[in-house]
C-alpha cells in the first residue's frame, strides 16, 4: 500500500536504525496504525521493536478500559513493551484538554528520559495539522502559533517525531480497514463543546475537504518559513542587544533595542523572559504586549512581574531578574560528587567534605550581602535570586562566579556557580 512505502521512507531517512523508539499509542486509529507501521518496520529491518506509551489522564469513565486495551492490543501487534502513565491531575481550572496535552507530553518525556529511550513517535496527521491551524486563527495567533507543526521537534532531552504529518486521516482510516486493525472510538472527537471538534466537521462539511485541507497547510507551511526568517533575526538581535550576565539575569540595551523593527524587540524580550524563567510555554500576550509598550515609552519607569521574572529599568537598560519568591530552594547531603542544577538558570558545585544535609536557596531580605557581591555594581535584587548554601538559617557559603581555587568565604563550603542561561538561550531560539 502506497501509505506503507511513503512510511518506510520517512523512517528510513531517520535515525532510528540501533536506538530504541518508543509509541505516544492513545487507542485512536491513528496511534494504533502509527504503532502497526513501526511494528512492521522493525521487523522487516530486524530491528529492537517499539515500545508503547499510552497516558490515562482520568478524565471520563472509561479511560482506565482504553489504557488496558492499548496494553493488550499492542502487545497483539508485536510491540516490544507496553506501559500505562497515569497523571496525577490536581485542582484542574481553565482549559482541561490543553492541560491535559502538556501533562501527556510531560509523562512521556519523562518516561522515555528515565528509561534511556531517546526518540518518541506520535501520530500527528495532516488534518491535525489544519485543526491547529483553524484554532490558533480564532485565538488570534501571530506567525509562531499558525506556523506548521515541525516532523521532528525537541522537549526535555527527547527527539519528537511525528512521521504521519503527510498523511490524512482519510487514508489513515483506509489502512486501518485493510488490515482489520482495532481501535477506539474517543467520544470526545463527537463533542461539540470542544472547538477542534467544530473545525473538524467544518472542514468536513467544506465542498473539498482533501483541497481545503491542503490549501490549509500550505498557509501553514509558508507561516512556518516566516518564522524561521523572524527567528534568524531575532538571533542576531540578542548578538548585539542583550547581555547575559553571570550572576544569572539578562540585560537589554535600550539604545539598541529601540531601533529593533517591533516584532524583533517583542521576540527578544519574549525569549529573555523565558530564558530567565526557564518556561518552554510562552506568557499570555495580553501581559507581554502591556510591558512591551510601556518600555516602548521612553520616559516610562518600567518595574513589572511576568512568568515569575522581573522586569525593570535600570539606568540604560532593560533588566530580567528571577523573582527571588518563586525560587524553589533544594536539599543536598554533602559531600557532593557532581554540580546540582538549581532553578535552571545555575550549575553550582558544592566544595566541602563535611558529613551533612544542607540547602541551596537564595538569600532573604533581611539576610546581608557580602561586599565582595556588592562589588558586581548591579541592580540589588539580583543579589536575591542567586544561589547559596545555608544550614539552619545560617548562609554556608556564598556564590563564587570566579573561582581561583582559594576560599573567599573563610568557610569549610564554597559554592562554585555557572550560569546557564545561554544554553536555555539556545535551546529556545534555535529553530
Amino acid at each position: 500500500m502506497e501509505l506503507e512505502l511513503l512510511f518506510q521512507n520517512v523512517v528510513n531517512s531517520s535515525a532510528f536504525y540501533n536506538n530504541q523508539v518508543a509509541v505516544a499509542v492513545s487507542g485512536g486509529v491513528d496511534s494504533i496504525v502509527l504503532l502497526h507501521l513501526m511494528t512492521n518496520w522493525a521487523k522487516k529491518n530486524k530491528l529492537s521493536l517499539p515500545i508503547a506509551l499510552t497516558v490515562n489522564h482520568g478524565l471520563r469513565p472509561e479511560s482506565q478500559k482504553e489504557a488496558d486495551f492499548v496494553v493488550s492490543y499492542a502487545k497483539e501487534l508485536g510491540a516490544k513493551e507496553s506501559f500505562i502513565l497515569n497523571w496525577e491531575k490536581q485542582n484542574i481550572k481553565g482549559n482541561i484538554q490543553l492541560q491535559a496535552r502538556k501533562a501527556r507530553y510531560k509523562l512521556l518525556a519523562e518516561w522515555c528520559k528515565n528509561n534511556n529511550v531517546k526518540y518518541l513517535l506520535v501520530a500527528h496527521h495532516k488534518d491535525d495539522q489544519a485543526e491547529t491551524f483553524l484554532l490558533r486563527l480564532e485565538r488570534g495567533s501571530g506567525v509562531d502559533g499558525l506556523s506548521s507543526m515541525d516532523y521532528k521537534s525537541f522537549l526535555n532531552g527527547i527527539d519528537i517525531f511525528r512521521p504521519l504529518l503527510n498523511f490524512s486521516r482519510s487514508e489513515i482510516e483506509k489502512y486501518a480497514k485493510l488490515h482489520r486493525l482495532k481501535w477506539i472510538e474517543d467520544r470526545s472527537n463527537h463533542d461539540l463543546k470542544y472547538r477542534r471538534t467544530l473545525y473538524r466537521n467544518l472542514l468536513k462539511a467544506s465542498d473539498n475537504q482533501e483541497i481545503l485541507t491542503e490549501r490549509i497547510c500550505l498557509t501553514a507551511l509558508h507561516m512556518k518559513r516566516a518564522a524561521k526568517a523572524l527567528m534568524h533575526y531575532t538571533r542576531l538581535a540578542f548578538n548585539d542587544c542583550v547581555n547575559v550576565h553571570d550572576l544569572g539575569y539578562i540585560e537589554i540595551k535600550l539604545s539598541e533595542f529601540y531601533q529593533l523593527p517591533e516584532e524583533i524587540a517583542l521576540r527578544l524580550l519574549l525569549y529573555s523572559i523565558m530564558a530567565i524563567a526557564s518556561k518552554h510555554y510562552k506568557p499570555r500576550y495580553s501581559s507581554l504586549i502591556a510591558i512591551f509598550n510601556r518600555i516602548l515609552q521612553k520616559d516610562s519607569n518600567v518595574n513589572c512581574t511576568l512568568s515569575g521574572c522581573k522586569i525593570r529599568k535600570y539606568g540604560e537598560n532593560i533588566l530580567i531578574i528571577r523573582e527571588s519568591s518563586r525560587i524553589q530552594e533544594i536539599t543536598v547531603n554533602l559531600p557532593l560528587n557532581e554540580p546540582t542544577q538549581w532553578d535552571n538558570r545555575f550549575s553550582c558545585t558544592i566544595l566541602g567534605n563535611q558529613g551533612c544535609s544542607v540547602i541551596i536557596a537564595p538569600l532573604k531580605k533581611t539576610q546581608k550581602v557580602p561586599e565582595f557581591l556588592k562589588d558586581y555594581n548591579c541592580c540589588p535584587e539580583v543579589f536575591y535570586s542567586l544561589p547559596t548554601v545555608q544550614k539552619d538559617s545560617k548562609v554556608l557559603a556564598y556564590p563564587d562566579v570566579n573561582y581561583n581555587g582559594k576560599n573567599t568565604n573563610d568557610d569549610k563550603v564554597q559554592c562554585i556557580i555557572n550560569s546557564t542561561i545561554k544554553q536555555n538561550l539556545v535551546s529556545l531560539i534555535s529553530i
